[in-house]
C-alpha cells in the first residue's frame, strides 16, 4: 500500500488525470464542442480539402451497420449497385483503430462517435507521451506533463482531422525513441530479456497502425541496430533489430489477412489492380518533408499576424504542407532548436561523444524524407510513391525534440538542487511550467469555428438527412432483402471531378438504411455504369444562352429503360457536377413522364424516381 502511494506513483496519477482534463478542454475549445448540439455535428463536411472525411465516416458506418466486418471480406451491400462495393482491393492496416471507432459510433451515433474517436486520439497521445517520459525515461512530472500536452494538442493532429483519422492517431509514437534509445545504449536486448520482449510488443503494436509511422520506426531500428553491432563488434543488436522489424511485419500482415486472402482467391477480379495504390511522382515534391514547414503557423492560428504570415507563405509557395501539419508549435520549435544548439556546440567543442544521439535520428529523417531526398530518389527510380506525404514525419521530429528537452530539463533540475534553494527552484519550475501551459493552449489550439461555420455544417447535414428521408419515403420498401437501387450521376471512381470532391457521392449513404447506391462499383459493374452514362450524354450540347445541357430524349429514354430492366428505381444527380445543375436531364425526364423528384434543400442533390 505504501508503494502504491509513493510520490512517483502519486505524481504520475495526478499528472495523467490533469492531462486528460486539459486535453479534453483544449480539443473542445478548438471545435466549440461545449453543447450536445455541436457534438452531433462533424467538425468538417463540405470542404474539398477534407473530403476524405466522408469516405472515412462511410467506412465506420458500414462497420457499425454490420455490412463489413473486421478481418473478413469487406463488400458493402448498400453500395456498388446493381452489385456490391468491393473494399477488399487495398490493405486496411488500422483494424484496431477501426474497432474502436466502430464501438464509439455504435454507442453514440455516427457523428458523435466520430468526434469521440478524434478526441480519444488526442487523449491517448497526451497520456502515452507522459507515461513514456515518466516511466521509460524517468522525466520529472512537470516536464513530462508539458511535453504530453504539447504532443497531445500538436498542430499536426488538428491538421489531420477529421479526414485522416489513421494519421491523427499518433499515440504510440513516444515508444519509438524509447526503443531507439535501448538499441543505441548498453541496454540488455538479448533474446528473451525483458527489454527484448517489450521492444517486440512495441513493434507488434506499431505494425497494427499506420504504415507511415511503421516505416520510419523500422528504418531507424535497423540503422541503429546496425551501427551498434558495428561498434560492439557483435551481431546481437542486428538480430534484435531484425526481430523487432519482423514483429512489425507480422502484425501488418496479420491485420491484412482479409484483403490479402481475397486477392489470392479472386485473382481474376484483382488482375491489374496493384496491391498498393501509387500516386503521381509530383506529390513527392508537393507533400515532401521541408524544414521551413516546421516553422510556418497554420492559417487558423489565434494570432492574426501569425495566421496572415502562414497564409501568405502558402500562397507564395508552390509546395504544400498538408493543411499546416508541419508546424511544431512555438514550444516544439524551441525544443527542436535547443537540441540542434546542444549538438552543434558539442561538435564545435570537439566533444563528439556528447552529441545527443537524437540529432542523428533527425538527420536521417531530413536526408531520407526531405523534398528531393532519398525517398524521392527511390520513387523516381522504382515508381514506389507510397510514402509521398513525407511532411507527416514532422510529428516524429516533434516527439523526439520534446522528449529530449524534457529529459534535459529533468537532469538540469536535479543538478540545480545543489546550487539553488529548493523553494526557489520550485518557483522557477512552476513558473516555466505555467508559462509553457498557457503557450501551448494559445499557440497550438486552432481558432474555434464561428457560429456561421457551425450553422453551415448543420444546414448541410440536415439537408442531406432530409433528402435521404424523402427518397426512402417516396420509394417502395425493400422486398426479398433487396433495397431500392439509385443510379448516381456523374459516375465516379473515387477521384474528384470538377465541382464534386472525392467521396461526396457517399453523403446520402451516411443517412440511409434502405437504399442501394451505385457509387463504389468496380470491374464490370463500373464499366456498365460508364457505358450507360456515355449513352445518356451522347450527342448532348450546351445551349449557349441559358447554359442548359440539351440531351437526346431517345437516348435518355433508352438509358432509363435499361436502368429499369436492371432494377434501378431512381436517378441521383449531383448538381454541382453540371453547368446547368442537372436541369437539362430533369426536363427531359419530366417530358418522358418521370415527374416525381426529390431535391435537397441545399439544391446540390436531385433524385428523380423512375
Amino acid at each position: 500500500m505504501k508503494q502504491l502511494f509513493s510520490p512517483f506513483i502519486r505524481s504520475t496519477l495526478l499528472g495523467t488525470i490533469a492531462l486528460v482534463a486539459f486535453t479534453c478542454f483544449g480539443w473542445c475549445l478548438a471545435h466549440n464542442k461545449f453543447s450536445s448540439n455541436t457534438w452531433t455535428l462533424p467538425t468538417s463536411y463540405l470542404e474539398a480539402e477534407y473530403a476524405d472525411f466522408i469516405g472515412t465516416a462511410a467506412f465506420y458506418k458500414a462497420l457499425s451497420d454490420g455490412e463489413i466486418t473486421h478481418f473478413g471480406e469487406k463488400s458493402v451491400d448498400s453500395l456498388g449497385a446493381p452489385n456490391e462495393a468491393n473494399w477488399n482491393q487495398y490493405p486496411t492496416p488500422d483494424e484496431a483503430l477501426a474497432f474502436l471507432c466502430q464501438t464509439l459510433v455504435g454507442l453514440f451515433g455516427l457523428f458523435p462517435g466520430y468526434n469521440m474517436s478524434v478526441l480519444v486520439g488526442h487523449i491517448a497521445a497526451s497520456v502515452t507521451f507522459f507515461l513514456v517520459a515518466r516511466i521509460g525515461f524517468r522525466v520529472h512530472a512537470l516536464w513530462a506533463f508539458i511535453g504530453g500536452l504539447a504532443f497531445g494538442l500538436a498542430p499536426y493532429q488538428f491538421a489531420q482531422q477529421p479526414h485522416h483519422l489513421a494519421c491523427q492517431y499518433i499515440w504510440y509514437l513516444p515508444f519509438f525513441p524509447l526503443v531507439w534509445t535501448w538499441l543505441a545504449s548498453d541496454e540488455d536486448l538479448s533474446l528473451g530479456s525483458r527489454r527484448w520482449w517489450q521492444a517486440l510488443a512495441i513493434g507488434f503494436i506499431t505494425g497494427l497502425q499506420n504504415p507511415y509511422y511503421s516505416n520510419i520506426f523500422c528504418q531507424l531500428v535497423l540503422i541503429i541496430g546496425g551501427v551498434r553491432s558495428w561498434q560492439m563488434k557483435s551481431l546481437e543488436r542486428v538480430k534484435s533489430a531484425s526481430l523487432i522489424v519482423a514483429a512489425v511485419a507480422f502484425a501488418f500482415f496479420a491485420s491484412n489477412l482479409d484483403t490479402l486472402s481475397f486477392r489470392i482467391t479472386n485473382t481474376a477480379e484483382m488482375a491489374g489492380t496493384p496491391i498498393i495504390g501509387q500516386r503521381e511522382y509530383r506529390w513527392m515534391d508537393i507533400y515532401g518533408f521541408k524544414l521551413v514547414d516546421l516553422f510556418i503557423p497554420p492559417v487558423t492560428h489565434h494570432s492574426s499576424s501569425l495566421a496572415t504570415f502562414g497564409r501568405q507563405h502558402r500562397q507564395a509557395s508552390a509546395l504544400n504542407d498538408e493543411e499546416g501539419s508541419g508546424y511544431l508549435g512555438i514550444l516544439g520549435i524551441g525544443c527542436f532548436l535547443f537540441l540542434i544548439f546542444n549538438a552543434t556546440r558539442a561538435i564545435l567543442d570537439g566533444r563528439l561523444k556528447d552529441v545527443p544521439v537524437e540529432v542523428w535520428w533527425l538527420l536521417w529523417i531530413v536526408l531520407m524524407f526531405n523534398t528531393g531526398g532519398l525517398n524521392s530518389m527511390l520513387a523516381a527510380f522504382t515508381g514506389f510513391t507510397l510514402f509521398r506525404t513525407a511532411i507527416r514525419y514532422s510529428i516524429v521530429v516533434l516527439v523526439i525534440s520534446l522528449l529530449y528537452t524534457a529529459r534535459w530539463m529533468t537532469h538540469w533540475q536535479e543538478k540545480s538542487l545543489s546550487s539553488f534553494q529548493e523553494e526557489m527552484l520550485r518557483i522557477v519550475t512552476l513558473t516555466v511550467t505555467s508559462g509553457s501551459l498557457l503557450l501551448v493552449l494559445w499557440d497550438q489550439i486552432p481558432k474555434a469555428p464561428t457560429k456561421e461555420r457551425i450553422t453551415m455544417i448543420s444546414n448541410a447535414v440536415q439537408s442531406d438527412k432530409k433528402f435521404v428521408d424523402a427518397i426512402e419515403a417516396a420509394l417502395p420498401k425493400k422486398s426479398e432483402n433487396k433495397k431500392p437501387m439509385i443510379f448516381q450521376l456523374p459516375v465516379m471512381e473515387g477521384l474528384p471531378l470538377q465541382g464534386v470532391p472525392a467521396s461526396h457521392h457517399l453523403r446520402p449513404f451516411l443517412y440511409s438504411s434502405d437504399l442501394h447506391f451505385s457509387y463504389g462499383a468496380t470491374g464490370e459493374t463500373l464499366r456498365l455504369q460508364k457505358d450507360l452514362e456515355r449513352e445518356l450524354f451522347q450527342g448532348a450540347e450546351i445551349e449557349p444562352i441559358r447554359d442548359i445541357i440539351q440531351l437526346s430524349p431517345q437516348n435518355v429514354s433508352d438509358v432509363v429503360e435499361g436502368l429499369r430492366q436492371i432494377g434501378f428505381s431512381a436517378i441521383f444527380i449531383n448538381c454541382n457536377a453540371y453547368i446547368d445543375r442537372g436541369k437539362g436531364l430533369r426536363d427531359v425526364l419530366q417530358s418522358l413522364g418521370y415527374n416525381t423528384a426529390v431535391e435537397s434543400s441545399a439544391k446540390d442533390f436531385l433524385c428523380i424516381m423512375l
